[in-house]
């Protein structure tokens, strides 16, 4: 987990629940070791140097703008790891995208970090899910969209939605974040700007052709 708010806490927390090793990073390492504390279930705190080397697979939760800067300084670390980029690039005011229409925060990192295996994911469902630990709402389970140009890397990201029992959704290419990014926006529009809560989640429901 990189960065230790309240969507990496609640999702690192729930993956060392469910037996996946964790290890927490944070621009503070007092934030990392905290988020472990509250994990328990042998999860590890590091600076990100240390969380890179020993992890395959790394959720960024921090906010958009950090993450540059922030996985600037173990660039050359990343080659092959699975980036699952949580952000959304919203304006402060939580009404509008600063990316969208011709390219994607995700395609962002992705050009920035071409080593890496950047896949969109988590990032349109409240931290108040996670840390509730609720995949499903009157029986049904939330989907859970993710996009990106690596099938082996999207696979481990689908298996991840599974563990904790949401429904994946496979949206396609990594460029399909663009429209992944301002389903965050219309989640926080129903979910306090018209009062809906934040225990709500989009489902994909199939039916027989």
């Amino acid at each position: 987990m990189i960065g230790c708010g309240k969507v990496g806490r609640a999702l690192g927390g729930w993956l060392a629940a469910r037996g996946r090793p964790v290890w927490f990073s944070s621009r503070r390492l007092e934030s990392a070791r905290e988020a472990q504390l509250e994990a328990g279930n042998g999860a590890q705190a590091g600076t990100l140097a240390e969380v890179i080397a020993a992890c395959d697979v790394a959720l960024l939760t921090l906010p958009f703008e950090a993450v540059e800067p922030t996985l600037g300084t173990v660039k050359e670390r990343l080659a092959g790891k699975v980036l699952i980029d949580v952000t959304n690039p919203i304006t402060a005011n939580h009404r509008g995208l600063k990316i969208g229409h011709t390219s994607s925060g995700a395609e962002q990192i992705a050009a920035a970090f071409p080593e890496a295996r950047v896949v969109k994911a988590f990032n349109a469902v409240f931290a108040e899910v996670y840390a509730a630990r609720t995949p499903q709402l009157s029986r049904v389970p939330i989907s859970i969209l993710y996009a990106g140009d690596d099938p082996a890397a999207k696979a481990e990201v689908k298996d991840l939605i599974r563990l904790l029992g949401f429904d994946p959704v496979d949206s396609g290419a990594l460029e399909n974040a663009r429209y992944l990014e301002p389903l965050s926006l219309l989640n926080m529009q129903l979910g306090r700007g018209l009062e809906n809560g934040t225990s709500i989640g989009f489902a994909l429901t199939r039916g027989s052709a």
